[in-house]
């Protein structure tokens, strides 16, 4: 069974789909969302249906579609003023509570500033983080290279993390936040997304809080 067409906002220039973990934004194959959308969602209507940007495979979160060229040319335009905050479970005890990583991918200019909302203990790797991440670039596995980079991957990364890796429902990052300039009428938009299950692990008495963000009580288990 395919997965619901989850739209988070939806107008005739453009829409903002929630992409599931475990599928591809566009590219070959039938597994992408751009493939389920343009193949009888019942939630998503049909049409031209272009995809601004992309997220990973394993990543979770919201996806704009531009309806018309002119829509897509005008997101485009103003793509710098938009805002993507995401958030992970990293491997390990998080050593600074805030700060930012320049790293340059692929000899690109690469920073991504973080804070670390506080730690829990996690079977496999003794102790996970969860981390906020504000991406001030757009490379590819930008979040998870940086995770890496400084000895904290992200928990169930098979690709940038070390053994032993937890491999219990994949990745543990999600986009969160977004924030984006319509199209047309050139106002300030913004959708929240509460987090898929396995991201909730924030349990009263066994999560030690570092520091605050609005997003925190999205993480809490229900």
């Amino acid at each position: 069974m395919k997965p619901a067409c989850h739209i988070l906002y939806q107008d005739t220039d453009h829409s903002v789909v929630l992409k599931p973990a475990g599928m591809a934004t566009h590219g070959r194959g039938k597994n992408t969302l751009l493939n389920h959308i343009q193949n009888g969602s019942k939630s998503c209507s049909p049409g031209h249906w272009k995809p601004l940007h992309r997220l990973d495979y394993g990543t979770r979160g919201p996806v704009v579609f531009a309806h018309t060229m002119l829509a897509y040319q005008a997101l485009r335009r103003n793509w710098s003023r938009s805002t993507k905050i995401y958030h992970a479970w990293h491997v390990g005890q998080w050593k600074t509570d805030r700060g930012l990583v320049a790293m340059p991918l692929k000899g690109k200019h690469s920073e991504t500033r973080f804070r670390c909302l506080g730690s829990r203990s996690w079977g496999v790797h003794g102790v996970a983080s969860l981390v906020e991440w504000a991406p001030l670039s757009g490379r590819t596995h930008q979040i998870r290279r940086h995770a890496a980079a400084v000895g904290h991957p992200i928990v169930g990364d098979t690709v940038y993390g070390t053994p032993p890796v937890y491999k219990g429902y994949g990745l543990h990052l999600t986009c969160t936040y977004f924030s984006w300039i319509h199209p047309t009428t050139e106002e300030s938009m913004e959708v929240t997304v509460p987090p898929a299950k396995k991201m909730r692990r924030v349990v009263q008495n066994t999560f030690m809080p570092r520091t605050t963000s609005p997003w925190m009580a999205l993480f809490e288990s229900a």
